[in-house]
């Protein structure tokens, strides 16, 4: 006499050997292993299930479906884009090449099919460092990277980033003489407290009235040592008119002094108390992935 299935202890741990009895539609009763029901059923589209990404969420309604998540503020570029190789790097030029030309297997081979001046660049050299800076003077064969000066190793990831992670800061000192002190950084100081998300500056620019032009103008980070290794000379203007807005040298920013971070502040000073300055303005460009 036969056993009802009602009667037999549950199994408590099943096995990729472990065999099921069904009965086929001929009425023959056979054997299937875990391995094949499960075959069966994942080739089965009443229960196959699209494979989630990173950011995806399952609905609620049928439980089949996964929306995508929100996109990545990154595009990663694919590496048979550009040259992985060392970027090339002189006085003023820190540039990322391209091979130009055609498409080859479906993936664009021109800078420009990328970036275009001022958007935020990310460069990966070591794994899981990145460098933080803007796209600048884009042609075919690649663009120059403005930004911290990046070590002369080969590229292991590049991507450009959304246009909104560029901030913009202007530090101004409204008053004259703001080089005259030996003792005070900036005579009274000139500081601005970062609130926010971290942020990496890709470059600055700064300005005066005043007939000099010898001042010498840097910035520190929290305290930091400066974020320039030369500085920057602000044109000579006059008592009554400003000089142009003169920006860091590519290249120049040390990558270990540029990141700051909510609350820390910025400080303007003068490594050498030189010349004079009226009116100083420093106008800050940073990334903030």
């Amino acid at each position: 006499m036969g056993i009802s299935i009602a009667q037999l202890l549950a199994a408590s741990v099943l096995n990729e050997g472990d065999c099921f009895e069904i009965e086929q539609t001929d009425g023959v009763s056979r054997k299937l292993t875990r391995t094949q029901l499960r075959s069966l059923l994942l080739s089965d589209p009443a229960y196959a299930r699209p494979l989630p990404i990173v950011g995806d969420t399952l609905t609620y309604g049928s439980g089949n479906d996964w929306i995508a998540g929100p996109p990545s503020r990154w595009r990663v570029i694919p590496a048979a884009a550009y040259v992985a190789t060392s970027p090339a790097i002189a006085p003023g030029i820190v540039a990322i090449g391209f091979p130009g030309g055609t498409a080859s297997g479906g993936i664009n081979r021109k800078a420009t099919d990328y970036f275009e001046k001022g958007v935020p660049v990310r460069v990966e050299i070591g794994t899981g460092v990145y460098y933080y800076g803007l796209a600048d003077e884009v042609i075919e064969f690649g663009f120059t990277f403005v930004g911290a000066l990046l070590p002369a190793a080969p590229i292991l990831s590049l991507a450009v980033g959304a246009p909104d992670m560029v901030k913009c800061v202007d530090m101004i000192y409204p008053d004259a003489a703001y080089n005259t002190s030996t003792t005070l950084v900036l005579n009274k100081g000139c500081q601005y407290c970062w609130r926010g998300k971290t942020g990496y500056l890709a470059t600055y620019a700064v300005s005066h009235m005043n007939t000099g032009s010898i001042v010498n103008v840097n910035l520190q980070m929290n305290g930091g040592a400066n974020v320039s290794a030369t500085g920057v000379i602000p044109a000579a203007g006059t008592a009554t008119t400003r000089g142009t807005f003169v920006s860091s040298v590519i290249g120049t920013l040390v990558a270990a002094n540029v990141k700051i971070e909510d609350t820390q502040i910025i400080t303007a000073k003068t490594p050498i108390i030189t010349g004079s300055g009226d009116y100083l303005i420093v106008n800050m460009v940073f990334v903030v992935p």
